[in-house]
């Protein structure tokens, strides 16, 4: 779900960012952060003052603002700053090697940080390492592959939710019926793909479904003339899982409209019908939650329908 692309931040960094370099230096805050972090075990729903005891800290592979799966792993830990929990996010792990990123870890736990979610396949093994390393403390990862008694793992694209959502929108939306699907890597969100010409022809079965690898998430010259080949057989609805290079791409042709991949690129792209999303903070408070009462359990953990996780985002305008 992770992409490979990165994109120039604007502006000031929002409350709850912290970077790679600032996660390396910025001991008091650790303190101010942690402080609390291990005093909450009551069960029962956690009050306000047991959001803000256990605290977090959120990995993500690259940038805030990537329009992909960092950006909707970096807008959960926003939900949750709201909802009055504790929790910050290092953002760029990716840049990083797996023994700093286990000194980064070690900082975090030494300020009394005990709850930690990664987010991406790609930095799996170096949850697993910390995870021994610190048997007393809770991991999660957000579609990873970890193991351990105080890991849980929770899979996105198990149930490939966010196709058959994709999908419905294309056979509603589309007046060609020929509907497109650029994707990134076939290995990662093979079965998005193939759930999503499955709901377009549940929905039209006459309909023309074009699906396109670029098969490397940076490709963004790829994903751009993928777009326009599909444009050029008739599809007037095209699903960006590969990059926002797929909504650009769409834009400079009046008849075409996109499906965002993973948050709302509606904010950026007028020509987005609708967008795909995820709400991480979902999965986030389930954790916490969990593990603050002394409820964790680790394992797999299958995101389901009911979970509510997937969703359909319509633009605002």
């Amino acid at each position: 779900m992770s992409i490979d692309y990165r994109t120039r931040k604007h502006g000031q960094p929002t409350p709850c960012q912290l970077s790679r370099r600032r996660a390396m230096r910025a001991s008091a805050g650790l303190a101010m952060l942690g402080a609390l972090a291990a005093r909450t075990h009551a069960a029962g729903p956690l009050g306000p003052a047991a959001k803000a005891a256990f605290a977090v800290v959120l990995f993500i592979p690259y940038d805030v603002d990537d329009l992909s799966f960092s950006e909707a792993a970096y807008r959960g830990c926003l939900a949750l700053q709201r909802d009055g929990y504790r929790i910050d996010v290092v953002s760029n792990a990716d840049q990083m090697n797996q023994k700093q990123m286990l000194a980064s870890i070690d900082r975090y736990h030494a300020a009394g940080v005990r709850g930690f979610i990664l987010a991406g396949a790609e930095l799996s093994a170096a949850t697993a390492a910390a995870a021994a390393r610190y048997p007393r403390a809770f991991f999660a990862t957000v579609s990873g592959t970890a193991r351990g008694p105080n890991i849980v793992d929770y899979c996105l694209d198990c149930r490939p939710l966010g196709g058959a959502l994709a999908g419905a929108v294309a056979a509603r939306e589309s007046k060609t019926k020929i509907v497109g699907f650029v994707g990134g890597v076939e290995a990662v969100d093979g079965g998005e793909a193939n759930r999503f010409r499955q709901a377009v022809l549940d929905a039209q079965p006459g309909a023309t479904v074009l699906i396109d690898w670029t098969g490397d998430w940076s490709a963004r010259k790829l994903a751009a003339q993928l777009t326009e080949r599909q444009i050029r057989l008739g599809a007037d609805i095209v699903v960006a899982d590969a990059n926002d290079a797929v909504i650009a791409a769409a834009s400079t042709h009046r008849q075409v409209r996109a499906i965002g991949w993973m948050v709302d690129a509606s904010r950026r792209y007028r020509n987005v019908v609708a967008s795909v999303v995820v709400d991480t903070g979902v999965i986030y408070r389930r954790f916490v939650d969990a593990a603050a009462a002394g409820r964790f359990a680790g394992g797999d953990y299958v995101v389901t329908e009911s979970d509510n996780v997937w969703q359909i985002v319509w633009p605002r305008r």
